[in-house]
């Protein structure tokens, strides 16, 4: 078509620029049919590329207006009236090949309906079109009506018909023109991507032809005219072009959103980063993820459990399920401009599963965390009823048979018929093993569960348990209250132990220092001023064990710090909750 094209336009151009013409010819049919074929590879743009291939195949008839035979001549205007439809509805249609509004469908059948009732009867009743047109350059010297099928062109033609018909034309036009810069006005960033390239070109093109409309009416052989005519004629492989501009401003967008999304999905996103991310890769600022709650007739909700409806057909954003498998598990809420788009598509919906594969990962594997905190600590808790209800046990019991032992043996001796015999020297000696014996069952009762950390809190307690620590002792303490019943106990116990090992293992040691602070969590830290020891050739022992064991029953992790010659440090925090219990001391 395109090799015809130009044979014809060199055959009969009467211009020095003869080649030059031909090409222009030929780049109007083969422009549009060649971006047609492109965008048929294309799945968002095949109906536009069919659409474009069908505007180069009319537009290779409109060549015969430069054939100097009189029926080819006409074949070749007639063709240039019925193009112009075809090019509204390209880009009206843009970029789907779609009429979706009803002002479009309107325009578009206005446009047809002009040139059926004020462009094609014409052909039968005049002696010679108009000239010049963007479909030949004869100029003076061009060829008569070849389908006209009355003796005389009637008046009506001249005075009334292509008058009204030019008027018209430039009303449409104009309006046609105005539609193109509200849709570029009311398009997301997004879809302006595609549009503004084709649709600036279309614009373009709608007002230099009723410009040229107009001007050929004051004067046909002005400057004016002639490059009005050269622009129309150009205007529909420009169109191809500024659609093909169009295409690879989105590939390029959609590859470096794409290398962006990567980057920034790298780690192990949650589902809020997964939604960002989209979002801000895909530019997209009201790109949402939402979630299928329940089975069968359930509903999608957001990340905080609302309700999210889809959007409505003419709101300009579309709802994306993502499924895995046949399993419906979430959508992608976003711009209508990514509906078509398979590398949008595949990628989202499989960063959306993977996303949401880790999250439930993680969400299965902090519930089980959770629920092992949960069973240490009422093991602990059971483990600390069970002290304090062997202290009660102790005090109420064999502490109380003890004295009254004593005060029953003090009483035998006493009525012994020698006070001071042997006999009553042996109740007294005896009355002294169980004041031993009392001694060691109240030291016994105070290590499994001290009174004082229960009636005086951890402070107190921690105070009583330094004055018997076999060494000097001292216990600070910055803005400590009190906690729940198995943090204090944790704390306890823990700077007990840490105590007890200090007066065994560290060697050299004159001193040991217990200081507690509360700032949102407890800490506390035992340091001795000791030799120390080398933490890589030490293992840890069922101390330390105990104690991690003990504060990750609460939440809490414990570290040690030794190193020869400069003592030992152990230091433990407990995260507390926003609204501890406290007591004020």
């Amino acid at each position: 078509m395109c090799a015809i094209a130009a044979a014809i336009t060199a055959a009969n151009s009467s211009s020095e620029y003869a080649w030059l013409e031909a090409l222009a010819r030929a780049s109007m049919v083969g422009a549009p049919m060649a971006v047609g074929l492109y965008a048929l590879r294309r799945p968002p743009f095949e109906r536009f590329g069919r659409l474009l291939i069908a505007a180069g195949a009319v537009w290779s008839l409109t060549v015969l207006s430069e054939s100097g035979g009189p029926l080819a001549y006409s074949i070749g205007r007639i063709a240039g009236w019925c193009v112009e439809p075809l090019v509204v509805y390209l880009v009206l249609a843009f970029p789907t090949g779609r009429l979706k509004a009803r002002v479009d469908r309107v325009l578009v059948w206005t446009v047809v309906a002009q040139v059926a009732l004020f462009y094609l009867p014409t052909a039968l009743l005049v002696e010679a079109y108009p000239t010049p047109a963007p479909w030949g350059a004869c100029d003076g010297a061009c060829p008569g009506n070849a389908l006209m099928v009355v003796g005389t062109e009637p008046a009506f033609v001249d005075e009334i018909l292509r008058p009204l018909r030019e008027l018209s034309t430039i009303a449409l036009f104009a309006a046609v023109m105005v539609r193109l810069i509200a849709r570029i006005g009311r398009a997301t960033p997004l879809m302006r991507r595609i549009l503004v390239p084709m649709l600036a070109v279309a614009g373009f093109r709608a007002g230099v032809f009723g410009v040229t409309i107009a001007a050929r009416r004051v004067d046909a052989q002005s400057v004016v005219v002639d490059a009005g005519i050269w622009l129309i004629a150009l205007g529909l492989p420009l169109l191809a072009c500024g659609f093909l501009a169009g295409v690879w401003r989105w590939r390029l967008f959609i590859a470096a959103a794409m290398q962006q999304l990567a980057h920034r999905l790298r780690g192990h996103p949650d589902p809020e980063d997964l939604r960002a991310a989209l979002a801000d890769a895909f530019d997209d600022p009201g790109l949402e993820v939402a979630y299928w709650i329940g089975d069968g007739e359930g509903h999608w909700a957001d990340a905080a459990g609302l309700p999210v409806m889809p959007p409505a057909p003419d709101s300009g954003r579309t709802l994306t399920e993502v499924r895995d498998g046949g399993r419906r598990v979430a959508a992608i809420l976003h711009d209508t401009a990514l509906r078509d788009d398979g590398a949008f598509i595949d990628t989202a919906t499989g960063y959306a599963i993977m996303t949401l594969d880790n999250h439930r990962l993680s969400a299965q594997a902090a519930s089980l965390l959770r629920e092992v905190r949960e069973s240490r600590l009422r093991i602990q808790t059971s483990a600390d009823d069970e002290r304090r209800r062997i202290e009660s046990d102790l005090h109420d019991g064999a502490q109380q048979r003890l004295v009254a032992l004593r005060i029953k043996l003090e009483l035998a001796a006493e009525r012994m018929d020698d006070p001071a015999g042997p006999n009553a020297l042996l109740l007294r000696g005896l009355g002294t093993e169980v004041d031993e014996a009392l001694d060691e069952v109240r030291s016994l009762a105070r290590g499994i569960y001290p009174a004082a950390l229960a009636d005086r809190g951890l402070v107190e307690a921690l105070r009583g348990a330094a004055l018997q620590c076999a060494l000097p002792a001292t216990v600070l303490a910055a803005g400590v209250r009190r906690y729940a019943r198995e943090v204090e106990t944790a704390a306890y116990f823990c700077c007990l132990e840490a105590l007890q090992n200090a007066a065994k293992h560290a060697a050299g040691a004159t001193a040991v220092v217990v200081e507690l602070s509360d700032d949102g969590s407890l800490r506390f830290e035992v340091r001795d001023d000791g030799v120390g020891f080398d933490q890589r050739r030490t293992r840890p022992g069922m101390g330390l064990t105990g104690m991690r064991d003990r504060l990750g029953a609460v939440g809490g992790d414990v570290a040690v710090r030794s190193r020869p010659g400069h003592g030992t440090r152990i230091s433990a925090s407990i995260p507390l909750p926003t609204q501890a219990p406290a007591v004020p001391r």
